[in-house]
């Protein structure tokens, strides 16, 4: 096997990974951000904490990183629309992202979309893989709570969009 396809078998099975889609927000007001995001995994029990992967490019990182604290919205199968609508910048206006209604988290203040089916609202207690293109931010769950159920969440492999590789 040569490089090309070494690197082709790498990035297909990279594809075949199973991921949903949150949107991650952070700050507060007009200083909130918000991105689509597919990197999520529960990392500890005890303590409850969650881990998230975020593009050290994206607008949201250098929020993330100043914030110490995030909400993590899960979006229900139903809302590939909402989340293609975090794929570029889009500012907070009026309690807003273009449209899209959110409050104030109870623990940290961070925004939670009043159209996620759940939420999750975490303080960031470390920042890992300082060499990647993604910072792995590990937090501990502060809050949350399921909004409609059943709750059947959006996935990378149900919109035909791919990420990664």
């Amino acid at each position: 096997m040569n490089d090309r396809q070494q690197i082709a078998g790498i990035r297909a099975a990279l594809h075949s990974l199973t991921c949903g889609l949150y949107v991650l927000t952070s700050g507060q007001g007009a200083a909130a951000h918000a991105a689509t995001i597919t990197l999520v995994i529960q990392a500890s029990l005890r303590p409850r904490r969650v881990a998230v992967g975020v593009r050290k490019e994206s607008h949201i990182y250098p929020v993330l990183r100043a914030q110490g604290a995030f909400a993590l919205n899960v979006l229900g199968e139903e809302q590939k629309a909402l989340a293609a609508a975090f794929f570029k910048y889009t500012p907070a206006v009026d309690q807003q992202f273009a449209g899209h209604p959110f409050e104030d988290g109870p623990a940290t203040g961070s925004p939670l979309l009043q159209d996620a089916v759940a939420w999750l609202e975490c303080r960031t207690v470390e920042e890992a893989n300082a060499a990647g293109d993604h910072g792995l931010f590990i937090a501990d769950v502060l809050a949350g709570a399921v909004r409609r159920t059943p709750v059947k969440p959006l996935s990378l492999a149900a919109t035909g969009w791919s990420y990664g590789g």
